[in-house]
């Protein structure tokens, strides 16, 4: 009974240590040194904002356990009126879950964490259906120009989408009436889990709502599942990011959140509304829209057809297409002719030239100065030319050699190695 006790006891003992060894390597912190990260560099990142700065630091720390060390301790401190509890951390963990890197030189991670660490905070959230594939949206999401012009043929509608880098992250876009933002595509997927289903943007934007005319920044997430035959259910959860106090109080008011979920499902139902034409067959506003019949957009219009007849499409391939498509309209590269250059080539001692006074025994070809005879310290190198007629008999084991030029080979030279010689 003791044994069975204290082999219990043990056990108790071992499990304990080993939930405490879990819990401190869990919310064990970060530390990221000042060679890595220096201030100069954070300070650039904030532009010398001394409220980012502490926003920055203070929210890495809190909620995330990174501390840097070109952090002053006044910056590491709490905001006093934000009480960093779960609700608060929670886009913090959401995001790097969600594969959004925690690196200081990756793209845009400070601009995010640093608004995710402000005192004030707007969030938005809305949801429904839209009738497309999932091969449909990611085709709509990987050439956005193209999408908004097909919504504008049979909309009469103003959208604008327009990349503003090479890898296409990068968009501004607007609905031509009081909205409009710069874009970066952070996220096209969940820790590389299912692909243009799960997004997350970060962005700056304008807004005339009601009598405000607003601007800020906001990170957004879209996720959508396809629940039913070209039936995409998407939930779409945006956190803004008011600039002050008063801006804040406006932003939190129910009849501004029911204005800003209006014109999102404005959006939402202009999609709906051109995507529902064009499955039911109705093609005369894209026989009547200009802007369709660039040679762009006649070739999205056939991919796109391809693409709901079953074909497969995955983000990244428009860049992939006209890449090949660059590559077969480029210019045949003209080669510049390089000066001849004297050659020695080595033959077999057994070389015969036929009728044509071709040599059908060359071994390999190397630069002149090999044919030059060796010079010695007591006597200047040899005037004399190397021997070019016939030449002298040799054991296998040597070869003559001839001085020749590029320029007397004949097309027809049969290179071959002698095999004594390897």
């Amino acid at each position: 009974m003791r044994c069975k006790f204290l082999r219990s006891s043990f056990l108790s003992v071992c499990l304990g240590v080993v939930l405490a060894l879990g819990s401190s390597l869990s919310y064990a912190t970060t530390s990221i040194p000042s060679s890595e990260a220096t201030r100069k560099q954070l300070l650039m990142k904030v532009k010398n904002k001394a409220d980012d700065m502490r926003s920055f630091c203070s929210g890495m720390y809190k909620c995330l356990d990174t501390k840097y060390e070109a952090c002053t301790g006044e910056e590491l401190k709490p905001w006093p009126k934000v009480e960093y509890n779960e609700e608060f951390c929670e886009p913090y963990k959401e995001i790097v879950k969600r594969g959004f890197p925690t690196d200081f030189k990756a793209p845009m991670m400070v601009d995010v964490f640093l608004r995710l660490g402000r005192q004030y905070r707007a969030i938005y959230e809305n949801e429904g259906t839209i009738p497309l594939e999932v091969n449909e949206i990611t085709y709509l999401f990987d050439n956005m120009p193209f999408t908004a012009d097909l919504v504008n043929a049979y909309l009469e509608t103003d959208y604008t989408l327009q990349y503003t880098s090479r890898d296409r992250r990068y968009f501004s876009g607007g609905n031509g009436h009081g909205l409009s933002g710069d874009f970066y595509w952070a996220l096209q997927d969940s820790a590389g889990a299912k692909t243009a289903l799960r997004n997350m943007f970060f962005g700056y934007g304008y807004a005339q709502i009601l009598k405000w005319s607003l601007k800020g920044t906001a990170i957004a997430y879209l996720d959508m599942d396809l629940v039913a035959p070209r039936t995409l259910k998407y939930k779409l959860k945006a956190i803004v990011f008011p600039g002050n106090s008063v801006l804040n109080s406006i932003m939190q008011l129910r009849v501004f959140k029911s204005v800003v979920n209006s014109k999102i499902d404005g959006i939402v139902g202009d999609i709906k509304k051109a995507s529902n034409m064009y499955f039911g067959g109705n093609k005369k506003p894209i026989s009547k829209d200009k802007r369709l019949h660039t040679p762009e957009n006649e070739r999205h219009l056939a991919e796109f057809n391809e693409v709901i007849a079953g074909g497969p499409w995955k983000i990244g391939d428009a860049i992939s297409r006209e890449r090949k498509l660059l590559e077969l309209n480029r210019p045949p590269s003209r080669l510049r002719p390089t000066e001849p250059k004297a050659h020695v080539v080595i033959v077999d001692s057994t070389a015969k030239m036929d009728s044509a006074g071709f040599v059908d025994a060359v071994v390999e070809t190397v630069p002149e100065t090999v044919a030059k005879p060796a010079q010695t310290t007591d006597s200047a190198p040899s005037a004399e030319p190397v021997q070019t007629t016939e030449p002298a008999q040799t054991t296998d084991s040597a070869m003559p050699v001839m001085s020749v030029d590029p320029t007397d080979f004949k097309a027809n030279i049969t290179i071959k190695k002698d095999s004594n010689n390897e």
